[in-house]
């Protein structure tokens, strides 16, 4: 167990030190021999954790999908769906605002390179089922009506919540408010149209 923590955490030193070089010098000009100079590792090193360079932006979907599935566990006693899915998707945002000038930087190189969304998409499904679950969980316990399927639901959700990062990262610097009271405020309209009570 121990080394599989050890583990973690020097794939997320090389992740963030790779970042801040991306940040510094452009992502294209940045070589994997200056990020493991800059974490004072063996190339090979760097290869077992990612193939190539461009995973390294991978990670932040990653990693942000092992926090979903923490925060979902942390906030399972939580009865309202909307709580539940607002608090979880918070901690989401909270881990991403945390790190903010990387992520941003980390979110545009994935919106640049066509192959990198599509690996990046796999992680958008897996949000969108954990969702989902929250979702089919909530109507079988009577915690939820709507005339809307789950998948609708979970859709729109996933579609507020990226569309707040987006609009937080393009605000740059200086935002005008915190990016989990951005989508919570933005939750707050959708839901009116995803409950039925």
């Amino acid at each position: 167990m121990l080394r599989e923590s050890r583990k973690k955490e020097l794939k997320e030193q090389i992740f963030l030190q790779a970042l801040q070089l991306f940040r510094e010098k452009g992502f294209e000009q940045v070589t994997v021999q200056e990020i493991t100079a800059k974490c004072g590792i063996a190339k090979g090193t760097f290869f077992n954790y990612f193939a190539k360079k461009e995973e390294i932006l991978l990670y932040l979907g990653e990693s942000q999908i092992d926090l979903l599935h923490q925060s979902i566990e942390k906030h399972r006693d939580i009865d309202h769906p909307k709580e539940q899915i607002t608090l979880v998707l918070g901690d989401l945002l909270h881990n991403f605002s945390s790190h903010s000038e990387l992520m941003r930087l980390a979110t545009m190189e994935i919106m640049k390179s066509a192959h990198l969304a599509g690996e990046e998409s796999k992680s958008v499904h897996q949000l969108h089922q954990q969702l989902a679950s929250i979702l089919d969980r909530a109507i079988q316990n009577g915690k939820l009506q709507s005339r809307w399927e789950t998948g609708v639901i979970a859709t729109t959700i996933v579609g507020v919540y990226f569309h707040t990062i987006l609009s937080w990262t393009l605000q740059g610097a200086q935002p005008t408010t915190t990016i989990s009271d951005s989508f919570r405020q933005q939750l707050d309209v959708v839901w009116e149209g995803i409950d039925g009570n």
